[in-house]
């Protein structure tokens, strides 16, 4: 995705937006929820293995498509639209990004094809707590004997992951599912549509990759909010389309409501928002696509703009729903979920403006 979506990329949206209507509707995502597991096993597999969407990013040696980044945000664009629980995020763009920006030629033999076909899970494990997740040098996990020690949290699909890369002061540790001294704890989290557990690492066996784990990790958190964005900024236009028909049909006083400036003042409010938050991803796509300086700057602007945009029209929605919009039986109520989560996912808005800080030199 670029200013202007290519021919191909449109086609690819179309594709996912079908699918979604038809595999993936809020029905199923309801069902998946009230399921144990964070996503839809089957969804993952046409996902993968039917749209290629999970290999997008990955090149064609290790059978992916070789697509761009930008392509994959496409895609998450519909995904994130119709809140569809899956693992993109985690293997597609933490754990596969992680991996092409080290250097470790055996782990992307054996792990990339994997993720490619959907037949994998991985995910990155970098989040402690308060402190910024991306700042590898501060991480209290250590590294002894080839195991690893210490507590992530917030891990994204950890417990359906087979593999997890764990950011240390040392470097990225990749451990295996099943590994001895590795225990995982799904946290019940706000937001129902994503799969969140904490990582307990107790001299867990682990093999260092090679690489710079900084300058990867730092290449990895410009993917991350340029993905959250995307996923962020669609689900605010599936917010204003939503208040918007329930403006037309609800009636109050004899005539609907969206004649009252109080529901429509807010609904161009979400629609200023979401129109700044668009460019600013569409920017931030192509300064990556281009390996612009300002690309990790324009990342993180994305980021904070879609991340509260989002929480203002998630909320905004609730309340022009009025009354039914607080119920469990309304979806007003998942999106205010997954945007009150989302915001603080991966480095929260205090996060995010040091990183825009820090990346403007101030």
């Amino acid at each position: 995705m670029t200013l202007i979506d290519t021919d191909d990329q449109r086609d690819l949206a179309s594709s996912v937006k079908r699918f979604v209507s038809g595999q993936a509707p809020m029905a199923a995502v309801r069902k998946t929820i009230a399921s144990e597991a964070s996503f839809d096993p089957d969804v993952w597999r046409r996902l993968s293995q039917e749209l290629g969407v999970a290999g997008l990013p990955i090149p064609e040696q290790y059978g992916g498509a070789g697509a761009s980044w930008s392509d994959l945000v496409v895609a998450l664009r519909e995904l994130g639209s119709g809140l569809v629980p899956t693992p993109v995020l985690a293997t597609s763009v933490l754990a596969t990004g992680t991996l092409l920006a080290l250097d470790d030629e055996e782990a992307r033999a054996t792990w990339l094809p994997r993720f490619a076909e959907g037949t994998a899970v991985g995910t990155l494990a970098v989040s402690e707590g308060a402190r910024s997740p991306w700042a590898v040098a501060d991480s209290t996990c250590v590294v002894e004997d080839g195991t690893v020690t210490g507590t992530k949290t917030a891990v994204l699909n950890a417990a359906e992951a087979d593999v997890l890369l764990v950011t240390t002061a040392s470097g990225v540790v990749l451990v295996e599912k099943g590994a001895p001294g590795l225990t995982i704890t799904p946290a019940d989290a706000l937001d129902l549509t994503r799969g969140i557990a904490t990582v307990t690492l107790e001299r867990t066996p682990g093999r260092l990759l090679a690489g710079d784990a900084a300058a990867a990790v730092d290449a990895v958190a410009d993917l991350a909010n340029l993905a959250l964005a995307s996923e962020q900024a669609a689900a605010t236009k599936a917010c204003l389309d939503m208040t918007t028909e329930y403006a037309k049909i609800r009636y109050s006083f004899g005539q609907p409501i969206g004649i009252y400036q109080g529901v429509k003042h807010p609904l161009a409010d979400i629609y200023t928002d979401w129109a700044l938050t668009d460019a600013a991803i569409r920017k931030a796509s192509e300064s990556l696509a281009e390996g612009s300086e300002t690309a990790s700057l324009d990342a993180a602007v994305a980021r904070h703009l879609a991340s509260s945009g989002y929480v203002e029209a998630a909320k905004q929605t609730m309340l022009l729903h009025g009354g039914i919009g607080f119920t469990w039986e309304h979806d007003a109520h998942l999106y205010y979920r997954n945007a009150i989560t989302g915001n603080v996912l991966l480095g929260g808005p205090a996060a995010q403006q040091d990183r825009i800080a820090q990346k403007l030199g101030v």
